[in-house]
């Protein structure tokens, strides 16, 4: 699902870095501005928590190992 091809043909996984490089290149061409990733975790956060999700799944599911994330969540 999160993957590309390269100039070989190969499939390659779409790592953090490359999927951002691509993601601020539309943001850029729209005028913005750039993403730094950070905000795609919160607005996932703050997506799943006002559909009601449990908080500690959400926790989890963010890979955050302490409840610092709720300072941030919209």
């Amino acid at each position: 699902l999160f993957s590309w091809r390269d100039s070989k043909g190969g499939i390659r996984p779409l790592v953090r870095d490359t999927a951002l490089k691509h993601i601020n290149t539309v943001f850029i061409s729209y005028g913005w501005g750039t993403s730094y990733g950070h905000s795609f975790r919160i607005g996932g956060a703050s997506f799943f928590l006002a559909k009601k999700v449990n908080p500690e799944i959400v926790r989890l599911a963010g890979r955050w190992r302490s409840l610092a994330y709720e300072a941030y969540i919209r």
